[in-house]
């Protein structure tokens, strides 16, 4: 229960160290079916702000929230596309489709084996564990700490004039999905032409004037994210600190 409840905020080289060992089984299972795979870990497999090796403080200060500032970056380690996908395409269908069945296969063996991937918030829980799950965030959530904490976070950003409904960071957040995908889109067209999109920057990729609106909505990412993160900080830490003695309490029995 503990494992599946609680991964934590796992650093880059404790990341790397579970994929080899993912990607070494995905290996040896595919080529037991003869069936090529291609060993790699994805970029979102590994958090920017660690993978920068920069504490909190140190990466609002110079990227922000992340949205708009770190389109092109590429932990290092990690890929942006899937190798595999190059020899899928030259594959017969039927023995496209087989190699994916087969790949499914392998990875469920390897989740039995390894279990759920390190800052992965997304399982697949049993009913029990669902509704374990449930109960402890729904205590957390109504933990008078945690109403105290949510009030103080909404008077310190409104105190400095923000939403404490987070409209100014969808707003970057819309703005900077709208810049990845077509960064996203030069990649796919790169590697289906066979070139190295691995070697792909912004500038590569968009217009003079397009890049200059991009700074512009770098420079107000990061100029709103010194100034309201620090109210979310002390959000954060209470909460983890709270949901671990609830996480506790449950595996004690006592939730």
């Amino acid at each position: 229960m503990a494992q599946v409840l609680e991964r934590g905020d796992a650093g880059r080289d404790e990341v790397l160290a579970y994929w080899s060992q993912v990607n070494e089984s995905l290996t040896g299972c595919m080529k037991a079916e003869g069936y090529d795979y291609v060993a790699y870990v994805d970029q979102s497999a590994v958090d920017r702000r660690t993978s920068l090796g920069l504490s909190r403080e140190q990466f609002v200060q110079r990227y922000g929230y992340g949205l708009t500032t770190l389109i092109d970056y590429v932990p290092p380690g990690t890929r942006r596309t899937d190798p595999n996908l190059e020899t899928l395409r030259s594959m017969p269908p039927d023995r496209a489709r087989g190699w994916h069945r087969r790949l499914a296969s392998c990875r469920k063996d390897a989740d039995k084996r390894f279990g759920p991937a390190p800052n992965v918030a997304n399982l697949t829980l049993s009913p029990e564990e669902s509704g374990r799950s449930d109960k402890i965030y729904s205590a957390v959530d109504a933990d008078p700490r945690m109403v105290n904490a949510l009030a103080a976070r909404r008077s310190c950003l409104e105190n400095k004039g923000f939403d404490s409904r987070d409209s100014g960071s969808l707003v970057l957040s819309k703005a900077a999905d709208r810049f990845r995908e077509d960064f996203e889109r030069a990649v796919d067209e790169a590697d289906k032409e066979g070139r190295d999109s691995s070697a792909l920057r912004l500038a590569d990729v968009f217009t003079a004037a397009e890049l200059t609106e991009l700074e512009r909505l770098q420079q107000r990412e990061v100029a709103e994210a010194r100034q309201t993160e620090p109210c979310q900080w002390p959000y954060d830490d209470l909460y983890k600190q709270i949901y671990k003695e609830y996480l506790d309490k449950a595996l004690a029995g006592e939730l």
